[in-house]
């Protein structure tokens, strides 16, 4: 390219028409701007996963990304029939993905490696809640809870990570959007569990290790002594948000990885007891995804900014 700029230099250098030769470094600038903008039309759009987008804030959440954000979404919930009819009217891509199951996880991981082979945000939506007025005793709620909110989850995402940082390998600052909830903020527990749970020092296996135990507490029926909360939903999501941040601490600036509350949304989960639209739900995660580079990572947000766990 450089030549035959070279050359189109010198036959200009004495134009017929009396105007200034163009210099070499502007048809250079030009010629490079050109393969820049070429390169960038065909380079494929984003992807992104929202689990749990077959209804509610989820649904939402991967509408606006499709629309708004020209990303390649897709839709990972358990129920196909709801899967697939999300994705068509998106426009977006179906995979099942049941968070309590490990083999639907490993499945789901080896699926988007063969067909997508990179990822750009993960939106952690998925979760499940019992009632108030459910039968099942408190304790046989602990289990199920934790393995969809909090186990499953990070199973999850500790499989895609190597794709997300594939991302980063090749220029890319990837986004993890945890959805968590202001009932797991850390006043539900007593002070020195808020200590060790907030503390900066926080490694994976310590956090596990005070998951376990919370499970291990309720079953001997000793979780009041032990100084945790009564709410399996509110720990499952004060243990992600620690997780956010364990995650967060781990990869450093690669990424930028948050948590966030959606608000009491009218929703399946909250029975449409609450205030908000899922439509208003979702902004705080669609914000989240379109963060800058240096925007704060490993923070829980609510209402659209930075918020006190």
């Amino acid at each position: 390219i450089c030549g035959s700029l070279r050359q189109a230099h010198v036959s200009c250098s004495v134009p017929s028409s009396g105007r200034r030769p163009l210099r070499a470094e502007r048809l250079i600038a030009m010629a490079a701007l050109h393969m820049m903008t070429a390169a960038e039309a065909q380079s494929p759009p984003r992807v992104a996963i929202v689990t749990g987008a077959n209804k509610g804030i989820g649904y939402q959440i991967a509408h606006q990304l499709c629309k708004s954000c020209d990303m390649e979404v897709i839709i990972a919930c358990r129920d196909p029939g709801r899967g697939e009819w999300t994705a068509e009217r998106l426009g977006a891509r179906f995979l099942p993905l049941d968070l309590s199951s490990d083999d639907s996880i490993d499945d789901f991981v080896q699926r988007v490696n063969m067909q997508v082979g990179r990822l750009d945000v993960l939106i952690n939506n998925a979760a499940i809640a019992y009632k108030a007025a459910d039968p099942t005793p408190f304790e046989h709620q602990t289990g199920p809870t934790l393995r969809v909110n909090f186990w499953g989850t990070v199973r999850l995402t500790d499989a895609l990570l190597p794709l997300i940082r594939k991302t980063v390998s090749m220029g890319g600052r990837p986004r993890v959007v945890n959805m968590a909830c202001f009932s797991g903020r850390l006043q539900q527990l007593k002070p020195e569990l808020q200590h060790r749970f907030a503390d900066p020092d926080l490694d994976r296996e310590r956090l596990f290790q005070l998951v376990g135990k919370f499970q291990v507490d309720v079953a001997n029926g000793r979780h009041h002594v032990e100084g945790w909360g009564d709410s399996n939903y509110g720990l499952s999501k004060l243990a992600l948000i620690a997780y956010t941040k364990v995650v967060a601490r781990e990869e450093g600036e690669t990424m930028r990885v948050n948590a966030c509350c959606p608000g009491y949304c009218n929703t399946d989960l909250t029975s449409h007891r609450g205030p908000r639209s899922p439509q208003v739900g979702a902004r705080c995660a669609v914000k989240l995804v379109l963060l800058p580079d240096d925007a704060p990572t490993g923070e829980f947000w609510q209402d659209e900014q930075v918020s006190t766990w």
